[in-house]
């Protein structure tokens, strides 16, 4: 789904509070989307890539860690984009060792 929206997410993306950089390559459908540890050079696996039009989803995984997050981002402003991240922990039940 290339369109003008779309090419809004274009480009690679970056925060100040985050070591990890993300790309978006909107050069025809899927959007591909990669993202990158700067602190490192790990590469992260993407999965699970959708855009409606107006916000992208993802999930990427740090193979190092396993460590997931779900994405969500949306268009803010030209050089600018919103970025909603979750992150996907795998819990145990404690069991009581009481006797």
């Amino acid at each position: 789904m290339t369109s003008k929206a779309a090419n809004k997410f274009s480009g690679t993306w970056q925060s100040e509070a985050s070591v990890v950089e993300y790309s978006f390559s909107i050069n025809g459908d899927p959007i591909v989307v990669t993202g990158i540890d700067t602190s490192d050079g790990e590469e992260l696996c993407i999965e699970n890539v959708s855009f409606d039009g107006s916000v992208l989803r993802f999930t990427s995984i740090c193979p190092s860690t396993t460590f997931a997050l779900r994405h969500v981002c949306r268009s803010v402003l030209g050089d600018e984009i919103e970025h909603e991240y979750t992150r996907i922990e795998n819990w145990h039940r404690k069991h009581d060792h009481a006797t």
